[in-house]
């Protein structure tokens, strides 16, 4: 009786299709070349075509607000440097405006000398997921509160880049929104730590006529100073 030979695996890695099966992401981050590579899972919740891969982490940047990429990167930080577990969620704009809540867990893996060389792990979409219907409603509610304010607003870095804004200070033209920035920048040159209130006379260039009320708080996030700022028509 002839013996059949055993057929050749399709998959060179027949794992990870079970895997993906289950429903889950897969990421890797090579930490020598910054390369970066994702499961075709990533590219179907994002409606990417998947003969377009992103090859570096930075794909990932422009789906997240400006605090959640700082907080992603804090995260590997700790994870590699102390060994805290690298395990958060992360809120994720996928089509259009619509936003999705996905969770991120990893590992570094390491050398023989200790060195951590990558970091893989897994991606899931928990947007349904109502184990903490409380602070997902919570975080919803603070949105639409910020959203909702008569006034624009904006948290802005240490670097005076706006990491979130509402509805009407998107609203703001460039030329005002620069405006802005540059008195700010320079009323905390002189004064960092306390309170500010400034008035900014509109020119022709601007979509609002009068006068702005420009106010701003400092507060301290992540060691480093920012501002939350309101802008009030006069």
């Amino acid at each position: 009786m002839r013996k059949s030979q055993p057929r050749t695996r399709k998959s060179p890695k027949p794992g990870l299709r079970a895997l993906e099966a289950c429903g889950d992401g897969f990421w890797e981050f090579d930490l020598l070349d910054s390369s970066a590579w994702f499961s075709d899972w990533f590219y179907r919740k994002l409606n990417w075509p998947t003969d377009a891969k992103r090859t570096t982490l930075l794909a990932l940047q422009p789906l997240l607000q400006p605090t959640t990429w700082q907080e992603l990167m804090r995260k590997f930080r700790d994870h590699l440097e102390q060994g805290l577990p690298l395990d958060l969620k992360l809120r994720i704009q996928v089509a259009g405006k619509q936003f999705e809540w996905w969770h991120l867990r990893g590992a570094a893996q390491r050398n023989a000398a200790g060195q951590p060389i990558y970091l893989a792990g897994s991606m899931c979409d928990v947007s349904a997921d109502r184990m903490q219907p409380e602070v997902s409603s919570s975080l919803l509610r603070l949105r639409d509160a910020f959203d909702a304010l008569p006034v624009a607003a904006a948290l802005l870095d240490a670097h005076h880049n706006v990491l979130d804004a509402n509805r009407r200070w998107s609203e703001l033209v460039a030329h005002d929104s620069a405006q802005v920035i540059s008195r700010l920048r320079e009323a905390t040159a002189q004064n960092s730590q306390t309170a500010i209130e400034l008035l900014l006379d509109q020119d022709a260039g601007s979509n609002t006529s009068g006068s702005l009320r420009i106010r701003a708080v400092p507060f301290q996030y992540s060691e480093s100073r920012h501002l939350a700022v309101t802008l009030e028509n006069l």
